[in-house]
C-alpha cells in the first residue's frame, strides 16, 4: 500500500440523466414526455470532444491544485482512451499511465465490415455460403451503434484526441461525408455496407472496393461508373513530431534556414490490460467445433497501441527500451490489485533512479 491522493474526472459522456432513454438522431438534446399535459424536460446529451476538454479541464486542475510530484493516470474503455491522449499529449507531467481494454481507433471499425453483395443483389450460393463460415469480432456491432451515437459527425472519429493510435499512425484512408449504414442481425454475421444504389454489381464485387462517396452518400455527385479508389496503407509517423519545441526557448522562426526542432521528450511508462485471452496471432480452435475464437476489438486495438508506441515513440533510443516502457499485461477481471502494484513499481524505480 501507498498513499497516495485519488481523483476522478467526471468527463461528461452521453445523457446527462440517466431516466432519460437514448434516442438516435442529429440533435444534441434528448427529450422525455410525461404526459399531454405537462412540459416537455430535456436532458443534455454530450459527445466529442467533450470528454477530451472535460479531462484536459481536470488535469490542468489536478497539477494547479496538487502540484503532484509523481502523476499517475487510469482509464478503462473510453477512459482508457483519454488516459492514452494524456500519455502522448502531456508526457512531461505525467508519469505513468494504465489503460484497461481502451478504445483506441474509432475509424478501424469499418475494417471489420464487408462490401460485399447481399442475397437481394444476386451473389452466388457458393458466395454466400463462404460470407456466412465467417463472422465479426462480438463488440463490432455494439461499438458501430455507440459510435454514431457519440460522435456528430464521422469526422470527429478521425480526431486523434477521440482515436490516439492516429497519433502514431494515418487512418489508412479518407475522413467520409457521413456515417456508413450496415446491415447488422443475425443474417449478417459480418456487418454489410448498405448499397444505396450508387455503387455497381461490379464494384461490389472489386478487390478494391472501399467506403467512398459513390458508395455511402446518397445524392452524391459521385459517378457511380467510376472504379473506387484504393484504401491507402497505413503509415507510421514519428513521435513528437516536429514542430512540438517552436517558441519554448523564445526563439523566433526567422526563415527555412531556421528548421524546426523536436521535442526532446520520452513516453511515460504504458501499461495496457487486456482480458485473458490469446492473441490474434493464435487463435483458440476449438476441437469439437472447428471454429475459432476470434479476439474482440478492444482486444485487438490494445494490442496494436502497444506495438505502434514501440515502434514509433523511441527513436535512437537502444534496443528493447520502448519494450520496458510500453507492456501489455492479460488479466481474468478489472485489474484492480495489478493496476495499484504497477504503479507502485513504476514510482518506487522513478524514485531509487532518482537517488
Amino acid at each position: 500500500m501507498t498513499s497516495a491522493t485519488v481523483v476522478t474526472v467526471n468527463y461528461r459522456l452521453g445523457a446527462a440523466d440517466k431516466g432519460i432513454p437514448l434516442t438516435r438522431g442529429t440533435e444534441s438534446e434528448l427529450e422525455s414526455e410525461k404526459g399531454p399535459d405537462s412540459k416537455c424536460q430535456t436532458a443534455k446529451f454530450y459527445k466529442y470532444p467533450t470528454p477530451v476538454h472535460d479531462t484536459l479541464a481536470g488535469f490542468d486542475w489536478i497539477r494547479n491544485n496538487f502540484r503532484p510530484t509523481k502523476l499517475g493516470v487510469f482509464g478503462s474503455h473510453i477512459g482508457g482512451s483519454l488516459a492514452l491522449m494524456l500519455a502522448l499529449t502531456e508526457p512531461r507531467a505525467v508519469h505513468a499511465v494504465a489503460a484497461h481494454e481502451p478504445i483506441c481507433d474509432w475509424p478501424g471499425l469499418d475494417e471489420y465490415c464487408t462490401h460485399e453483395k447481399n442475397a437481394d443483389q444476386g451473389s452466388s450460393t457458393k458466395q454466400k455460403r463462404s460470407t456466412r463460415r465467417k463472422s465479426a469480432p462480438a463488440d463490432l456491432v455494439p461499438l458501430l451503434e455507440v459510435r454514431e451515437q457519440l460522435f456528430a459527425s464521422f469526422e470527429r472519429c478521425f480526431d486523434a484526441f477521440a482515436s490516439p493510435v492516429l497519433f502514431l499512425r494515418s487512418a489508412g484512408r479518407d475522413i467520409p461525408k457521413t456515417f456508413p449504414q450496415y446491415l447488422t442481425g443475425p443474417e449478417y454475421p459480418i456487418p454489410v455496407l448498405k448499397n444505396t444504389g450508387k455503387m455497381t454489381s461490379d464494384q461490389y464485387d472489386s478487390p478494391t472496393s472501399s467506403l467512398w462517396d459513390g458508395d455511402i452518400y446518397p445524392g452524391s455527385d459521385t459517378d457511380g461508373d467510376i472504379d473506387p479508389p484504393v484504401r491507402r496503407r497505413k503509415a507510421l509517423s514519428r513521435w513528437p513530431p516536429y514542430g512540438l519545441d517552436y517558441g519554448l526557448n523564445n526563439e523566433v522562426w526567422t526563415g527555412p534556414d531556421h528548421g524546426i526542432g523536436r521535442l526532446q521528450v520520452t513516453l511515460p511508462w504504458v501499461r495496457v490490460f487486456l482480458g485473458n485471452r490469446r492473441s490474434a496471432e493464435s487463435q483458440i480452435i476449438s476441437s469439437s467445433k472447428g471454429t475459432a475464437t476470434r479476439p474482440t476489438i478492444l482486444e485487438q486495438q490494445g494490442e496494436e497501441i502497444v506495438s505502434v508506441m514501440r515502434k514509433a515513440c523511441f527513436w535512437g533510443r537502444e534496443k528493447g527500451f520502448g519494450e520496458r516502457i510500453v507492456t501489455l499485461s492479460r488479466v481474468d477481471d478489472f485489474p484492480g490489485q495489478e493496476l495499484a502494484n504497477y504503479f507502485q513499481d513504476v514510482f518506487n524505480k522513478e524514485s531509487s533512479d532518482d537517488d
